[in-house]
This record gives C-alpha cells, sequence and structure tokens, in this order.
C-alpha cells in the first residue's frame, strides 16, 4: 500500500480557518476486496449487462489483481489485470491483459491513471515479466504511457449463402449435403477446443497467443454465454474442423475463427459465409516490463552482436546497456549500468521503439519516424538478425 498524495481543503469554523486532511491510498485490494469495485464499473462503463458483469465478478475476480486509489476510503480508480500464459515462441510465460481502467468522473484530470499504470508496470517488472498488454479505448490515452501496438486483427463478417442475415439458431438449423455439422460448443467439448486451438496455432508458426486449454474455454464459454454469444464448431467425419466466437447482442459478430489447414472453406460449404475484410483492426497494445527477461526469450537468425542504451522513464532498472551476443542456437543477454562518456557512442533507443521491433510490427525506418529516433546502420544491420515474436494472435475481450 502506497500513501501517495495528501490532499489538504480549508473549512471554517467559529470563524476559524482549519485543515482538514484527505488521504489519497494507491493499493492492490485483497481478494476478498474485488467487487468492491464493482459500483465503479457500472458507473463507468455503463453499456455492459448485469449478465455480464455476473460473469465478470464471479470468474474472472477469482485469481485477478486489482490496484485502485482511494480516498476517504471510496474507490475513486482502478485498474484489473487478468492473468494470461502467453506462448512467445518456444516459452511459455505470465502476462497480464489490462482491463477496467477506470476513474470516477468528479476525480478525473488529477493524473490517477498513470499513477496506476507506473505502479502496476513498476511491480510486474519485479515480477520478471515480460510485458502487459491491453485494448485500448484510444490509442492517444496509452501512446504517452509508453504502450505500443502489437497486434492488428482480421476483421470479419458472416452472412448466409443469399446474403441474409444469420443467427444462431439459423445456423444450427441449416440444411446440406456438404457434411459438415455446425453446432454449439459446450462444456464437455472445452479440453477438445483447448487442444484444436493449440494445434492450429501451432502450424501456423503463431509466435505469441494466449495459450488454450479446457479451463480457458470454459472461462470463454461463460464469458460468451454472459453477451448472448457462444463458440461455434465444425465439425466433419466426427473430427473438428474449425471453431469460431461469436455473440448476438447487435447482431451476428465472430471473431476470428480458427481453422485447421485444408479445410478454409468449412464454414462456407456449411452456408455460413464468412468474409474478411481487407484491412485489419489495431487491437491489442503492448507495454514492455522486464526487457532483459524478454530479451533472453528471443533466438536470431544468424551470429550477432549488439549494444544499445535503453531508455525507460518509468521502470528505471531497464535503463542500462544491454549486450547481446548470439547465433542460430542461443542468445546471451548482458546487462550493465550506463556511463557517461564511455558509452556516449552506443546506440541509444526508447522502450516504446523496443516494443515495436521486438514484436515485428513496423519497419524499422517507420519506427524511427513515429518515434523521432535515429538508428545507425549497424544498429539496424545486427538488431535485425533477432527473430521477432511475430505473428501475434491475441484478440480476447477481458
Amino acid at each position: 500500500m502506497e500513501v501517495v498524495q495528501q490532499d489538504r481543503c480549508r473549512s471554517s469554523l467559529n470563524g476559524k480557518v482549519r485543515r482538514k486532511s484527505k488521504m489519497k491510498i494507491l493499493k492492490k485490494l485483497k481478494p476478498e476486496e474485488r467487487g468492491l469495485t464493482r459500483t465503479l464499473w457500472e458507473q463507468v462503463f455503463t453499456e455492459d449487462t448485469k449478465e455480464f458483469l455476473d460473469y465478470y465478478y464471479t470468474e474472472k475476480t477469482k485469481n485477478n489483481e486489482i490496484y485502485v486509489i482511494e480516498t476517504d476510503h471510496d474507490i475513486r480508480a482502478m485498474m484489473q489485470l487478468n492473468p494470461y500464459v502467453i506462448q512467445m515462441g518456444k516459452k511459455a510465460i505470465e502476462s497480464r491483459y489490462i482491463v477496467a481502467v477506470a476513474t470516477e468522473p468528479l476525480y478525473r484530470h488529477r493524473g490517477y491513471m498513470a499513477e496506476l499504470l507506473s505502479k502496476t508496470a513498476r511491480d510486474l517488472y519485479q515480477q520478471k515479466m515480460p510485458f502487459f498488454f491491453l485494448m485500448p479505448a484510444s490509442e492517444k490515452i496509452y501512446y504517452p504511457h509508453n504502450y505500443r501496438f502489437i497486434y492488428a486483427a482480421d476483421v470479419w463478417s458472416v452472412k448466409g449463402i443469399d446474403g441474409e442475415e444469420l443467427t444462431i439458431q439459423k445456423i444450427v438449423e441449416l440444411q446440406n449435403d456438404s457434411g459438415v455439422t455446425l453446432r454449439k460448443a459446450e462444456g464437455k467439448d472445452c479440453k477438445k477446443l483447448g487442444d484444436f486451438a493449440e494445434e492450429v496455432l501451432e502450424k501456423q508458426k503463431i509466435q505469441v497467443y494466449t495459450k488454450r486449454d479446457a479451463a480457458y474455454y470454459m472461462r470463454l464459454l461463460k464469458e460468451q454465454e454472459s453477451e448472448k454469444g457462444g463458440i461455434l464448431i465444425a465439425e466433419q467425419d466426427g473430427e473438428m474442423r474449425g471453431i469460431l466466437v461469436f455473440d448476438e447482442e447487435d447482431g451476428f459478430a465472430v471473431r476470428e475463427p480458427l481453422i485447421r489447414k485444408g479445410y478454409e472453406d468449412i464454414f462456407d460449404k456449411a452456408g455460413v459465409i464468412l468474409k474478411k475484410e481487407e484491412k485489419k483492426k489495431p487491437l491489442i497494445m503492448a507495454r514492455l516490463l522486464n526487457v532483459e527477461s524478454l530479451l533472453s526469450s528471443m533466438v536470431c537468425r544468424e551470429e550477432m552482436d549488439l549494444e544499445f542504451v535503453l531508455y525507460d522513464p518509468v521502470i528505471r532498472e531497464n535503463n542500462r546497456l544491454f549486450m547481446l551476443k548470439g547465433n542460430e542456437e542461443h542468445l546471451v543477454v548482458r546487462t550493465r549500468t550506463a556511463h557517461t562518456g564511455k558509452d556516449d557512442a552506443v546506440q541509444k533507443i526508447s522502450v516504446d521503439a523496443l516494443t515495436s521491433i521486438v514484436f515485428g510490427y513496423k519497419e524499422l525506418e517507420k519506427i524511427e519516424e513515429e518515434e523521432k529516433e535515429i538508428f545507425s546502420a549497424e544498429f539496424k544491420e545486427e538488431i535485425s538478425k533477432l527473430m521477432p515474436f511475430s505473428p501475434v494472435f491475441i484478440n480476447e475481450i477481458v
């Protein structure tokens, strides 16, 4: 718990001026206190239904972390961190999905959100967590806090064979001679769903994704049902060939389908015509945390020898000279304090630029332009030998 500020106000009593102290406290809630944030959620995120919040405060708050700022023992701002296991290349790491960043309307524009973002970043750095991520309401909100996009999602639409609007009821009643069966997933399907998703993502060579297992799909099924949706399974010859997540809160909407290679038209055959839009939608932003831990998880295409000095305005422990040396088999990452004078000629790079580089989201020239940084030819040559964590597939909602 941190006492982060002391606000003082003046009041008058019998003609005398009296000072009244109001403590502002930033703290992580105990498990039994997490439900106290629901009132603030309902006040700020008015679009969310009672059914969804019942699901969230029953399932997601079982094991998440919630940081709040209180004044007068009332919660004024919050930030929730939902745990996910992320596959990064060949390693599985712990990460956190930031959701429900909210401030009571009368307490906005006081820097509460910035304090929560900084505190959580520093705490998770100490846990050696490589990064955490969020789905921004607006990029402009998080850009100044060192968050950068790492994933743009495909956007899908669904129609019937004749272009008609579909509902899940119409879909499961579709009759065809393709041999494809469509049905809504049930709890008993969750282990198979997890195994299927892991197989598809691995074969697609996705480098960063949320690990899928029975527990993951059990929670997701409950989440979708709270939003009048579910998971649609396409089967052929008794085998799962494709799945997609859907909801019907505002028409029939789907998230990116997962389809086994060689069966890309499996839903079309059954009368559910999937159309992928030409333009992707930037969806997930990330903030690097323990940079040494992150870089140590990477591999390189060929022999490399690289040095750079990192600048991180929030996590001061990241402000070091990084020395990377390795080949196709292993990468060694060492760090030390950067010294004025001695290391002046070493390439300088911001944590923002490094985020875009390690996730392969943008070309180096584009990063230089947007971050207003200049990379030496030697740096560009060596950093390009790192295998970026790309492609990424993170499309969870909470």
